[in-house]
C-alpha cells in the first residue's frame, strides 16, 4: 500500500516534501506532498495496522489543486488495490 500511495502521487506530479510517522499512530507512514506548480501541502497518513489511509489539509496549507488531486488519488489507489485483490483471488483459485 505504501508504494501504491507513492506511485499514485508521483504519477500526478506531486513531490514528497516529508515522509515520517505520527506518534499518535505507531507504525503509521505520514507524508507531505507538494505540487511544484502551486502553493499548498497535502498530508496523507497510512496506518497499516488499521488498514486505513486518510488525508488532512491544514488551514494554512490549503490550495485549490488539493481537492481535485485527492479525488484522482482515491480513484487511482482504489483501482490499483482492486487489481491486486483480483490477482490474489485468481491465484487462490488456480
Amino acid at each position: 500500500m505504501e508504494r501504491t500511495v507513492e506511485r499514485s502521487c508521483r504519477s500526478r506530479g506531486l513531490l514528497t516534501a516529508l515522509k515520517g510517522s505520527l506518534s499518535q499512530h505507531p507504525g503509521s507512514i505520514h507524508w507531505h506532498f507538494k505540487n511544484p506548480q502551486y502553493k499548498g501541502t497535502l498530508e496523507l497518513t497510512l496506518c497499516p495496522a488499521k488498514s486505513r489511509l486518510w488525508s488532512k489539509v491544514q488551514a494554512g496549507r490549503k490550495a485549490a489543486w488539493i481537492d481535485e488531486t485527492l479525488l484522482e488519488l482515491k480513484n487511482d489507489i482504489e483501482t490499483e488495490l482492486a487489481a491486486v485483490a483480483d490477482r490474489v483471488s485468481r491465484k487462490e483459485t488456480e
